[in-house]
């Protein structure tokens, strides 16, 4: 028996999503349901993040044709169908080709022809490109899940934006590599995460918009997942404390550009409370950036924040209607780098 010619016509397309940077929060994955599972915090959108590309190869025919017998005998149907080949390509910042990160975007396509919107039979190429580290607090795998979802709806026109949302949630949870990116991303802007859960779902952020450079840096030899904290008891509890008392006060009022401040004093709150600026490489790192900020005279522009839950700063500005300018943003920058920290200069998005 031979397999019929398979139906060839390329087509590809390209989609981005930024990254997601988490200031506080507090864990909920008790829930069976991963759809209901994640957090409530706050965070902030940024530009930088994953630009993703796939193309339409080929749709693999059935083996055997449908034969209809005209009433004399049961019809037969067409079939089996091979399933079509999925060829996944990942590549970090630096160009260099990361060979073992192709498992979410495996777990991604199998999720969606499961809910059938894709088909089994079609074959596609899968190119990503991330823009910023990993495991560094700035959302890469909730970001290249949706810029591939993102590709997908583009070329089949099949599905709702928030399936493919919650498809991206259900895989983040599903490999313990977030709990809030998804809803985060979903809401833009300086988002507060009211609900924990995936967009339409249960989870709920509101959010307000402002467009500011900023830059973000990282300590090149370190990482941290996700699953190593929230999966851990002790500071699970530690930080869904510290979490909620902030998201708690972070809600009484209207979610608006005035409430920067605010937000910046709790996620400082936040990362004392918890315990987690006292790890050794996080307080080392934040003392660093800290020490060259005041030594550019720059201390009055400028907040220092954690990036929950890397070894990783954001270099923020105090104010939302005093924006950083260039010449300081590239005074810090050069600064950081020659401390042999990775930089990036982005926008709040």
């Amino acid at each position: 028996m031979t397999l019929q010619p398979m139906v060839r016509l390329n087509i590809m397309v390209v989609e981005r999503c930024g990254g997601h940077i988490t200031l506080l929060f507090s864990i909920w994955k008790e829930s069976h349901l991963a759809r209901l599972q994640g957090s409530r915090g706050a965070g902030l959108n940024i530009a930088d993040g994953v630009e993703a590309s796939v193309e339409f190869l080929s749709s693999n025919q059935p083996e055997i044709d449908a034969k209809l017998s005209s009433g004399s005998e049961l019809d037969t149907p067409a079939g089996p169908t091979e399933d079509g080949q999925i060829h996944i390509s990942v590549f970090a910042m630096d160009g260099s080709e990361m060979l073992d990160s192709g498992q979410i975007y495996i777990d991604l396509v199998e999720e969606l022809r499961e809910a059938r919107l894709l088909k089994r039979e079609d074959s596609y190429r899968i190119h990503v490109e991330l823009e910023l580290p990993t495991s560094q607090g700035f959302g890469m795998s909730a970001a290249g899940l949706i810029a591939v979802g993102r590709a997908f709806r583009t070329l089949t026109k099949k599905g709702a934006e928030e399936q493919f949302l919650r498809i991206a949630h259900r895989i983040e949870r599903m490999n313990g590599s977030g709990l809030g990116d998804v809803l985060g991303i979903s809401a833009k802007g300086v988002e507060l995460r009211l609900e924990p859960g995936a967009p339409g779902s249960g989870g709920k952020a509101i959010s307000f918009f402002t467009r500011q450079p900023i830059l973000v840096a990282w300590q090149p030899e370190e990482s941290r997942h996700t699953s190593k904290y929230i999966d851990d008891s002790v500071w699970q509890r530690s930080i869904s404390k510290a979490g909620e008392r902030s998201v708690n006060r972070l809600r009484l009022k209207d979610w608006t550009f005035e409430r920067w401040a605010d937000l910046m004093l709790e996620s400082r709150n936040f990362a004392k409370a918890s315990g987690l600026l006292e790890e050794e490489e996080r307080k080392k790192m934040l003392a660093l950036v800290q020490k060259e900020i005041l030594r550019l005279d720059l201390q009055a522009r400028v907040n220092v924040r954690l990036c929950m839950l890397g070894v990783s700063v954001s270099i923020l500005p105090r104010r939302l209607d005093q924006p950083l300018l260039s010449d300081e943003l590239d005074a810090i920058a050069n600064a950081l780098r020659a401390m042999g920290l990775g930089v990036r200069e982005t926008q709040i998005k």
